[in-house]
């Protein structure tokens, strides 16, 4: 059995091995025992001694069965080990078939129901019937089972998550509602059925659809917001329990949301200045400047000292979107005796995107630079990043990280993390920075891309769309000295509208019908299937349905899912109009084409 988290390392866990099957056995052994001495009234009868003094604990630790260790175990694995979280999915159902089965088949009466109620201590509801298999002991074991077995844990873990499930268990007997013998059961019932769905999704490789387990991760998280919201049902005891977890469900479904990239982009540190590298080369600097009147002549000074001593023949764009300050005429004084030096100026404010769009419109050199206006970057680190260049010529993209980030915690620092972890969930692309303007490009991969709203912050997981090859560096990040930022939060919603726009382009620019298809065949299943069933009682059964809401529903789910699929087909006519007449390609080659043959 091969297990692999995805995108990371893979493990291996043979079926024959010792862990597997180790427990297992013990466990049947047990029942064995148990029903051959006829032990298991004297044995519940001493568990369930236990209960004196402590039901508050009984009560939470058997509550635990119902929803700690799945819950936790699915928002973990829908983060960081998603193949994880449908190995739960086969085993929920073989571990519910094991229960429900046993308990149709065996009708064995709980203790309350077999002994004298004096002889029973009885924490929470007074259950007297379906004994076999505990319920709760299959779930804990289940979870234990599928996190041991499939993420292949050590000795230490495996024993603390054994050692859980065994207390769930063991408080199904103490709070007086199963025999020793129905946890077992349960225990073995719950470790092989994760056994089985981890083989099952291993073979199947099933549910690893992105889409897909977005939604079962809503789904989990829904839960634990239903948890923390508060807790009404068999054990109230338990309340403060139910917070508990659905606190740190919360609090660990954030935590590897902002800290799990899955597999990290390739990371080198700036080399030691090679003149040999930067003598000749064609640079554009495209910066683009908006109210920045106080930081212009420092900045061109700065670029000007970081390229002209290495011989780079280099062009700098400073592209003014429509300032409100004096940042014109400062543009065209400094261009006078800087004939490097090339002002565009567009006619009102367009928004950063359309600023660089116009700097690379007009660049003409063989690598692109972008960065900031406000001095934050650090134009001294160009040549860095073209030596770098120059010696993995496989790399089209560098694109800087500010490692050392000289900003404001709170405003800047923790919204920023956030929208790198989504922007890197969302696109693939996993990059620790991707606002830093500081990047790097060949001009043969930017001149393929287009920008448009603010697309400028996704131009890495564009340009890796266009099968570019793209690496990290750290580079200097110097605190605003003069004027004031042009972000804030406002600009946060039409990132994330902007985000949603770049997965579509990224996944089904090709092939919207796949986009739209699936949701209106899902969407359309469903209304024909309520009418369907509408039309049986109708005519067969004789029923009024007229008046039922459940029509309303099936005629709506139907409409919709038809014209979600009329969409994807007009999507479909779409792309074909905009590749086609114009002639362009689906693809692009890397390196030079050969000629046709004569």
């Amino acid at each position: 059995m091969r297990w692999s988290e995805s995108k990371g390392e893979e493990r291996a866990l043979p079926l024959r091995h010792p862990a597997v099957w180790a427990f297992p056995a013990l466990l049947l052994a047990a029942i064995a025992s148990l029903a051959f001495t006829r032990g298991n009234v004297p044995v519940f009868r001493i568990f369930n001694s236990w209960g004196d003094g402590h039901p508050a604990f009984w009560s939470s630790v058997t509550f635990l069965g119902d929803t700690a260790a799945a819950l936790a175990l699915a928002l973990f694995a829908a983060r960081r080990f998603p193949r994880l979280l449908w190995a739960i999915i086969p085993a929920a159902i073989i571990a519910t078939a094991w229960v429900h089965g046993w308990k149709q088949a065996y009708d064995e009466r709980r203790p309350l129901a077999t002994l004298e109620r004096s002889e029973v201590k009885v924490i929470g509801p007074e259950l007297r019937y379906g004994s076999f298999p505990s319920g709760h002991a299959t779930t804990a074991f289940t979870a234990a089972a599928v996190c041991i077995l499939g993420l292949r844990l050590g000795f230490a873990w495996g024993l603390f998550l054994t050692g859980i499930a065994v207390l769930v268990a063991l408080s199904r007997v103490v709070v007086g509602a199963h025999w020793p013998l129905d946890v077992l059961a349960g225990a073995f019932g719950g470790w092989c059925a994760a056994v089985l769905g981890i083989a099952m999704t291993d073979r199947w490789r099933f549910g690893l659809r992105p889409e897909v387990q977005a939604i079962a991760t809503l789904v989990f998280l829904t839960a634990a917001v239903m948890l923390l919201g508060g807790y009404d049902g068999r054990y109230p005891e338990a309340g403060w329990l139910a917070r508990a977890i659905g606190a740190c469900a919360i609090a660990g479904f954030a935590v590897t949301f902002v800290f799990r990239r899955g597999a990290p982009m390739e990371t080198a540190e700036l080399p030691a200045l090679n003149p040999a590298a930067l003598a000749g080369v064609r640079v554009s600097v495209v910066i683009p400047v908006y109210n920045e009147e106080a930081n212009l002549r420092e900045l061109v000074e700065r670029v000007a000292a970081a390229l002209e001593p290495g011989g780079v023949d280099f062009e700098l764009i400073l592209v003014d979107d429509g300032s409100r300050d004096a940042s014109a005429a400062v543009l065209d004084e400094l261009a006078v005796d800087r004939p490097w030096l090339r002002p565009l100026k567009l006619i009102r404010n367009y928004g950063q995107s359309v600023a660089l769009q116009a700097g690379f419109d007009h660049a003409g050199g063989d690598f692109i630079v972008t960065l900031d206006g406000d001095l934050q970057n650090d134009p001294a680190d160009i040549p860095g990043l073209l030596t770098l260049m120059h010696e993995r010529p496989q790399i089209d993209v560098i694109s800087g990280w500010r490692r050392e980030r000289k900003d404001s915690a709170l405003s800047r620092k923790l919204p920023s993390l956030l929208a790198n972890s989504l922007i890197s969930s969302v696109t693939g692309v996993h990059l620790h920075d991707y606002g830093c303007a500081l990047k790097l490009y060949r001009a043969k991969v930017i001149h393929d891309i287009r920008l448009y709203g603010e697309m400028h912050r996704f131009i890495p997981a564009l340009a890796a769309e266009v099968g570019a090859r793209i690496m990290e560096v750290p580079v200097q990040h110097h605190a605003r000295s003069r004027g004031v930022s042009k972000y804030g939060i406002g600009r946060t919603f039409r990132v994330v509208l902007d985000l949603l726009w770049v997965k579509f382009l990224l996944r089904f620019l090709h092939r919207p019908m796949h986009a739209f298809g699936g949701v209106g065949i899902a969407l359309l299943a469903a209304g024909s299937g309520i009418l369907a069933w509408l039309a049986w009682e109708k005519l067969a059964l004789g029923e009024d349905i007229g008046g039922r809401p459940l029509l309303l529903l099936g005629v709506l789910l139907a409409l919709m899912g038809g014209q979600v699929i009329a969409t994807g087909l007009i999507g479909e006519l779409l792309i074909r109009i905009y590749h086609e007449p114009e002639g362009r390609r689906l693809y692009v080659l890397r390196g030079p084409t050969q000629r046709p043959m004569p």
